[in-house]
């Protein structure tokens, strides 16, 4: 028992030190990311401490998106608006594609897959834009991290403060759905026949030489064969900056490959306003 308080000490003051080494993050408007302690909320201000420092500084509260604090919280302030350092007159004529959500057999994680399309459909409206400017999906995804967006808070958010925080007048939204359907099998069966001609002749004495008869030798060989069909669909939606849906279409692919989305995306560009006859 004599060992076990000490133990015990040292136990705590391992653990308290985790938790002193845990800094709070705040979120800047301008993309920085401030490491330490918040120390007091003001109405105007927080007073914030610095990793490793002492000197406490104030930070005014309209430079900040939101506040990760050391407990897992978050806290959101509504500067949002801020990030895009442009005015409303700048955005117009201005899209950006946001990362599409892709659902595939109930699956929803894929994060490579929702960009591949969001780059895939960008490459669609910008081949095909009518005097309009089409935003980069890189800085697209760079202004949505700046801002705090993340798959788990986008809700939280209307498409009008999306346009505001990228600097555009319209944003395409969608969602790609695939699932497994129906098995196709496929079989086939080839015969080769061979057959051996009469190659007799007489010769000068009136003496038959070769084979007389006709001989033929059949061979045959099947094989079977899968395929694995999907169903596919997509929506597709167009918000402006003042948060109105512009656009919104449903449509299930014909084709039943895996990736029949391409064509989709297409079908679906070509009856948005923006894609040029």
């Amino acid at each position: 028992m004599k060992f076990l308080k000490p133990a015990l000490f040292f136990l705590f003051l391992f653990l308290s030190n985790c938790l002193l080494a845990q800094n709070d993050i705040v979120l800047k408007t301008n993309g920085d990311e401030m490491r330490g302690h918040v120390t007091k909320i003001n109405d105007k201000d927080i007073q914030f401490i610095y990793e490793n420092e002492t000197l406490e500084y104030n930070i005014p509260i309209s430079e900040i998106i939101k506040i990760t604090f050391s407990s897992g919280r978050i806290e959101y302030f509504d500067n949002h608006e801020k990030v895009s350092f442009q005015n409303l007159e700048d955005h117009h004529n201005k899209v950006a594609i946001l990362p599409f959500g892709y659902i595939k057999d109930q699956e929803t994680s894929n994060a490579t897959m929702t960009k591949k399309i969001q780059l895939e459909t960008y490459t669609i409206f910008k081949n095909k834009a009518v005097n309009l400017q089409f935003q980069d999906p890189n800085t697209t995804n760079s202004l949505l991290i700046k801002a705090g967006l993340t798959n788990n808070n986008i809700e939280g958010y209307t498409m009008g403060e999306i346009c505001n925080i990228l600097g555009v007048e319209y944003v395409v939204q969608g969602l790609v759905s695939i699932e497994r359907s129906s098995v196709t099998g496929f079989s086939n069966t080839q015969t080769t026949k061979k057959d051996n001609r009469n190659n007799a002749y007489v010769d000068g004495k009136g003496h038959i030489v070769g084979d007389i008869s006709n001989k033929s030798k059949t061979n045959s060989s099947s094989f079977n064969t899968t395929t694995q069909n999907y169903s596919t669909n997509i929506t597709m939606n167009i918000y402006n900056d003042k948060g109105d849906n512009v656009f919104s279409k449903e449509h299930s692919s014909f084709w039943q490959t895996e990736d029949a989305y391409k064509i989709t995306l297409d079908f679906l560009a070509r009856k948005t306003p923006f894609f040029k006859k």
